[in-house]
């Protein structure tokens, strides 16, 4: 809301200042005055756009009311990724300084000093937040695959604290505290975010990472299927990750270690065996608000009886209108290991994604088809896992360490999600998804519905029914009760 009444602040600026300075003989800032450098420091540093014709000129003598001119316009663009805490104080003063003038041309400068309020409070301290859940889960049926009874299953499932400093303009330091199912409270990321000279981003220590976070349906609560194929790690264990934008897009680059990967199960040797080095980079365009392309190469490489796969894959966004995008991917994929029947396998999805409001604010839609060769890995996640359990893609174990997802066969994807907004409160979701598979005994269809209550902004209520028929894994049907704080 401020920085909407900055704008408009600096657009009634531009209706009226001209004919105010050609009425009124205003007073010129002397040649001297610290106000020229002040904003002549916050342009060269990109903070600000400068002069309205877009380009400050110190050298040019202004009077008070056309420097106020240029408070007000950097109040209202101020870039706050490359902002430090003493631009954020010139910029103060420089508020101060033009006090009256910004009145007289009806510039509230409460609502100003709240902006720049608002800018520094992202500078400096500690900042708190977190997430607890508690779910509850009722089965008739036992999971026929992992043997475990799941008639009855109340757990608090998630409990994050997460913790920010901001050491200074250029460090700031991020912890995750996490437990939950049984697991004690423990560091689940701990990395630092260092700003270096010509816009270069290094992350470092255990971090986070996704790189296909536009191609699953993660923009509503409730269970939220996370089904990146490659990348959404949380966290990436002692990685190193840079980023540079340019003009048009961005570049990364990751390299990461982690040692016995295969999470503690199995003999000391065995562990030592299974440390694994991961790298790969990635490369975005972003054309326009319309087109977006990406391409993206992650190499595992094991010391051990693991395989050693790479997998390169392109993405492709077109967003035909606001509310309508057309989404793909297309990966490539090469394992190295005697255990592997084809070592080449690829794999592919198209998405259609609609928003609510086109659709006469009664549903949004995605509609997910993807086409997946036998033995592609899913290296970090069970990319269609939902609310009862995991899909067809868990059936198999890898030779080597631990269980990482993979086709079994040749299969087919079909995914539909479709969410309900009604209001700020109330939302609910249905969900289908078939696999079509080559070998029919990994063949699965599900059914989810859900509704959702926020009681308040912080606290969420959902009550969902889950239903699985599969001829391996077996059919399940199971009701869930989950609650979710965030604070």
């Amino acid at each position: 809301m401020k920085k909407f009444a900055a704008l408009v602040a600096v657009l009634a600026l531009v209706a009226f200042a001209a004919p105010a300075f050609a009425a009124n003989p205003f007073m010129d800032v002397p040649m001297n005055h610290w106000a020229y450098d002040a904003v002549s420091q916050l342009a060269s540093r990109g903070v600000v756009s400068g002069y309205p014709d877009g380009a400050f000129k110190g050298e040019w003598k202004a009077t008070r009311y056309e420097m106020a001119s240029v408070v007000a316009r950097a109040l209202a663009y101020v870039d706050m990724n490359k902002a430090s805490k003493q631009d954020l104080e010139l910029l103060k003063k420089l508020v101060v300084e033009f006090k009256d003038e910004l009145d007289a041309l009806g510039v509230k400068v409460d609502e100003l000093d709240s902006r720049v309020a608002l800018l520094e409070k992202g500078v400096g301290g500690w900042y708190f937040s977190g997430n607890f859940r508690f779910t509850a889960k009722w089965s008739d049926d036992e999971n026929e695959f992992y043997g475990v009874d799941q008639d009855t299953n109340w757990t608090v499932d998630r409990f994050r604290w997460n913790i920010r400093k901001v050491v200074d303009d250029k460090v700031t330091l991020n912890v995750r505290l996490q437990g939950g199912g049984g697991d004690a409270l423990a560091v689940n990321r701990a990395y630092a975010t260092v700003k270096f000279p010509w816009d270069v981003t290094m992350n470092i220590g255990r971090l986070p990472l996704d790189w296909e976070g536009a191609f699953y349906v993660t923009d509503h609560p409730g269970y939220m299927m996370n089904d990146a194929y490659v990348t959404d790690w949380s966290p990436l264990s002692t990685a190193v990750h840079f980023a540079k934008p340019f003009g048009m897009g961005s570049f990364e680059f990751l390299f990461a270690h982690e040692e016995d990967w295969n999470g503690g199960w199995g003999p000391s040797w065995w562990k030592n065996e299974n440390d694994v080095y991961i790298w790969g980079g990635r490369l975005a365009f972003d054309f326009n608000e319309q087109f977006h392309m990406a391409a993206n190469y992650i190499r595992y490489d094991f010391f051990g009886n693991d395989v050693d796969a790479a997998t390169l894959w392109g993405d492709l966004v077109v967003n035909f209108t606001p509310g309508i995008a057309f989404k793909g991917q297309y990966f490539m994929q090469s394992l190295d290991s005697r255990w592997i029947g084809d070592d080449s396998p690829n794999a592919w999805k198209a998405i259609l994604d609609v928003d609510q409001d086109v659709l006469g604010g009664f549903t949004s839609l995605w509609i997910e088809y993807a086409q997946i060769d036998k033995d592609f890995r899913f290296m970090n996640a069970d990319p269609y896992a939902w609310a009862a359990r995991g899909s067809g893609f868990t059936a198999a174990q890898e030779v080597g360490s631990r269980i990482v997802p993979f086709a079994p066969a040749d299969t087919t994807v079909l995914n539909i999600v479709a969410k309900q907004k009604w209001n700020d409160q109330w939302w609910t979701y249905v969900r289908y998804i078939n696999f079509d598979c080559a070998c029919p005994a990994f063949d699965y269809t599900g059914w989810t519905a859900s509704v959702l209550y926020n009681y308040t902004p912080n606290i969420m209520f959902e009550l969902g029914y889950d239903q699985i028929d599969a001829d391996w894994l077996g059919d399940e049907d199971m009701i869930w009760f989950r609650t979710s704080v965030n604070f």
